[in-house]
């Protein structure tokens, strides 16, 4: 803490007796007093992630964050062989710094990393083509139509898009129906106990501090624009894209007053050369298995706070 001098101006007040002045002081002069000390309070760990996590995240509409549940498949296009795999072999070395089973090659993709020179008509296309893999009709399982509209109009060298999906924190299964999908299956017809609802049997708790759901990453897809990503290091690349694949990050973020490789894109804001320690906080505290149902800012903090404190080491990039 500093120690601040202030200088303090004496005032006069018009009353009986009148004070006199000290002999020869001037009674228009300052008086300086020595020693005074002014204390702040320094934010704690906790303090200092919520506003970063709050400002990062951007889950699903009317949804609380979602992470990858178990495993991840990661699979790179349109990239020379090494770099492709360095780009696949490191976001794979994230997922599992942060517990999670990574597939052998020839898994089913569901991290998909595609590079081109002309984002714009592959973000087009694929959502024309494929529109049911990026909206899958279900309340909390993407960002909604404005979202989707700016995924296929944004002009950033990266762009992803992440589908999320509301399940049983017991049994896995979809806790919201899928389109197509019939409400409910009975032998009799009659509805008289949860099993008579399918996977929408849930013992729901009369509880604010139990939730028997959790939302669970299906799939993220990410284009990096080569023209636009000129430039830049293909390690400081596929660090940006391992934050962005293990987490629901808001491509609109303000981030210029946080040491963390989001601002890689940021105009005038100086980016470090790989994943921060700040960084490694917020995936840690995303993944902490203390509230597996519970994944609010404040849960994510705690877990950011936690790591901030006593820091673990992640896999550096090679």
């Amino acid at each position: 803490m500093s120690a601040i001098v202030l200088a303090l101006s004496v005032a006069l007040l018009a009353q009986d007796p009148v004070p006199q002045d000290p002999p020869g002081q001037d009674p228009e002069r300052p008086v300086t007093v020595e020693g005074v000390t002014v204390e702040g309070r320094q934010q704690s760990a906790r303090e200092r992630a919520i506003p970063f996590a709050r400002e990062i995240i951007a889950p699903a509409r009317r949804s609380e964050p979602a992470r990858w549940a178990d495993h991840v498949c990661v699979q790179v296009l349109n990239m020379q062989g090494e770099a492709a795999r360095y780009m696949a072999d490191r976001v794979a070395t994230v997922a599992s710094d942060v517990g999670l089973r990574v597939e052998e090659a020839g898994c089913e993709p569901n991290i998909l990393i595609a590079l081109t020179d002309d984002s714009d008509r592959m973000a087009q296309d694929l959502v024309d083509a494929r529109r049911r893999q990026f909206v899958l009709g279900s309340a909390g399982t993407d960002r909604g139509r404005e979202a989707l509209a700016a995924f296929q109009a944004s002009d950033a060298p990266v762009r992803w898009w992440h589908v999320s999906l509301p399940v049983d924190i017991y049994t896995g299964q979809p806790s919201v129906r899928l389109p197509g999908e019939r409400p409910f299956a009975t032998r009799t017809g009659k509805i008289t106990q949860p099993s008579d609802l399918g996977n929408f049997g849930q013992i729901v708790m009369g509880s604010r501090l139990l939730n028997h759901s959790r939302n669970d990453l299906q799939q993220v897809i990410i284009i990096v624009d080569v023209a636009r990503a000129e430039g830049t290091g293909l390690i400081e690349l596929t660090d940006y894209v391992a934050m962005v694949a293990l987490a629901q990050i808001d491509p609109d973020a303000e981030v210029g007053g946080y040491d963390t490789i989001l601002n890689l894109f940021t105009d005038g804001a100086v980016h470090p050369p790989y994943m921060t320690d700040w960084d490694w906080a917020f995936l840690t505290g995303l993944y902490t298995d203390e509230v597996i149902s519970t994944r609010g800012v404040g849960t994510i903090a705690d877990g950011m706070a936690r790591e901030i404190v006593t820091p673990t080491a992640p896999s550096e990039p090679e």
